[in-house]
């Protein structure tokens, strides 16, 4: 299996309208533990990411955006040659998911699982 990466928003009805992403890959299913909640993450002081080890799903809307932003460039500067184009291709698709849903504020959804 794999994380998939989502982003929308609710509507004024209530309803759930899709952003479309140029790739919705976050991973496969080991990296919840072994990157977004490994050893580099905690030690990072980071908080959403390593979520995905206890949660099938996290969702970051509105304010949390932005620390999931922020988490993202964390984990993009503790990158390691060797692994660098991978994960800069899927934490790329987190930041174009959290661009896409920031504009519609506490209503705009990224979620990673």
């Amino acid at each position: 299996m794999t994380l998939g990466i989502d982003a929308y928003y609710i509507d004024e009805h209530g309803k759930q309208v899709d952003l479309p992403l140029s790739s919705a890959l976050g991973g496969v299913e080991s990296t919840r533990y072994s990157f977004y909640a490994g050893e580099k993450a905690i030690a990072a002081g980071l908080v959403l990411f390593p979520l995905l080890a206890t949660e099938m799903w996290i969702e970051a809307r509105g304010a949390e955006l932005a620390i999931l932003k922020r988490e993202a460039h964390v984990m993009l500067g503790l990158l390691e040659d060797k692994e660098r184009a991978y994960w800069e291709f899927r934490l790329g698709n987190i930041l174009e998911a959290i661009e896409l849903a920031t504009p519609y504020g506490e209503n705009g959804i990224v979620s990673i699982g």
